[in-house]
């Protein structure tokens, strides 16, 4: 029997709250937010608890008919419940009451407040927490609209000391806060000291990587340079071929010391302004012709218009295609190579190198091979996909999709010059 009552109670009680969130009221935004808070739900119960001692008790200290002692118990009690979510809202609510039932309902049985002791409780509970929780701008107010009910509700003889103490009580919460937010805005001033001499730090390491290399890397192509140029005057002999060939040397080395030049640019902090322009769709038909002084086989076939292209894409398009370039003539000597750049149609340009395979032995240089994963961090770097594989005649191809504009994302499923080859 008693299993019996007790699952016919849950279950009662399982339907009561699936009635309840069916309501209209309870979908609302606010009232979902409302009763997420466990602090919400422990100043419900508090003003729930004040209204059941507030409307039996209310006969003993004013005179109200029978049905307006719900309204008045409920005027007294209720606001408590909006403490924590809204306590400027409700501490309103508790001084309007507090004054209109002093003014409107009369004592009983020589009763010296105006208001009931549970009213006193509400309202002494809502002015704390709208000390603590409104903007401090606002606790004068309080302070004073507090005061002037206190000092009409209470005893002749007792308004002095409730005035104090709320006085008292605002000087101290507002001190409080004030502290309080003192300390946190010190500790973000901090914060932000802080991380600004750290990026002062980086920018510092970074000029200091830029002069260093700029002393090594560039020093060292300047005399490359210098000796490629002045090659025909210092040996005999020199035949026209010989000279072509230094002449083209001297042509690349000046060209990748103006890349250098600009790449440390970037890194630099002082103010350097760089007049060169990054290179773009427009600069590989030289980089082609530079590849070829090589003795490199280069066809090249651009189909996409270089001025629909992003400036940020067009570059990474010519780093791709110039990294791609450099490893099939190190890696693969001798190879016919094709450069393929055309639109995909969907905002997305597609670009391929393809390399047969090589008729002599690779060109052995120290270090780890970065040029790969550099490749993928600048094609993800705009939103690009890049993949490499070997092909089926012992070749070697590199396949990208760059967005047209950077900031979009492309997903590629399949090649269309995988799919034409």
């Amino acid at each position: 029997m008693f299993r019996r009552t007790k699952s016919l109670i849950g279950t009662a009680g399982t339907a009561a709250v699936r009635e309840i969130r069916g309501l209209p009221a309870a979908q609302d935004p606010a009232v979902r937010r409302y009763f997420a808070s466990r602090a919400n739900w422990f100043f419900l119960a508090a003003a729930v608890v004040l209204y059941s001692v507030s409307w039996p008790t209310l006969p003993i200290t004013h005179s109200v008919p029978p049905y307006a002692m719900p309204v008045v118990a409920a005027f007294a009690a209720f606001p408590v419940a909006l403490a924590w979510s809204a306590p400027l809202i409700g501490w309103a609510v508790s001084v309007v009451s507090a004054q209109m039932i002093g003014i409107l309902v009369p004592t009983v049985d020589g009763w010296q407040w105006s208001i009931q002791v549970t009213h006193l409780i509400a309202l002494l509970v809502l002015t704390f927490f709208a000390y603590v929780r409104c903007s401090l701008r606002w606790i004068p107010v309080i302070w004073v609209c507090t005061a002037i009910v206190f000092a009409i509700a209470a005893p002749p003889g007792a308004r002095a000391g409730w005035v104090f103490g709320l006085t008292f009580l605002a000087v101290v919460v507002a001190l409080m806060r004030f502290l309080t937010r003192s300390r946190r805005q010190l500790a973000e001033s901090a914060e932000q000291t802080q991380l600004v001499e750290s990026q002062k730090a980086i920018l510092q390491e970074r000029t200091r990587i830029a002069r260093d290399l700029h002393d090594v890397v560039a020093h060292r192509m300047s005399v490359v340079v210098v000796m490629a140029q002045t090659a025909r005057y210092r040996l005999a002999d020199v035949s026209d071929e010989a000279a072509a060939e230094f002449e083209a040397i001297a042509v690349s080395a000046r060209t990748s010391l103006d890349e250098v030049r600009q790449l440390l640019g970037v890194l630099r902090t002082d103010g350097e302004v760089l007049s060169t322009p990054n290179p773009g769709l427009g600069d590989l038909g030289g980089l082609v012709m530079q590849t070829r002084m090589t003795g490199a086989v280069v066809d090249l076939s651009a189909s996409v218009e270089p001025n629909s292209i992003g400036e940020a894409s067009s570059l990474v398009i010519y780093r791709i295609v110039q990294e791609s370039l450099a490893n099939a003539t190190r890696h693969a000597p001798g190879a016919r190579i094709e450069v393929r750049i055309a639109p995909v149609g969907d905002g997305t340009t597609e670009i391929e190198v393809r390399n047969s395979v090589p008729t002599s032995e690779p060109v052995r240089l120290p270090g780890p091979g970065t040029g790969i994963p550099g490749m993928i961090e600048r094609a993800a770097a705009v939103g690009g996909v890049l993949t490499t594989e070997p092909t089926d005649d012992g070749g070697f191809v590199v396949r990208a999709v760059i967005p047209d504009h950077g900031g979009q994302t492309v997903g590629v499923s399949a090649s269309t010059f995988h799919a034409s080859a």
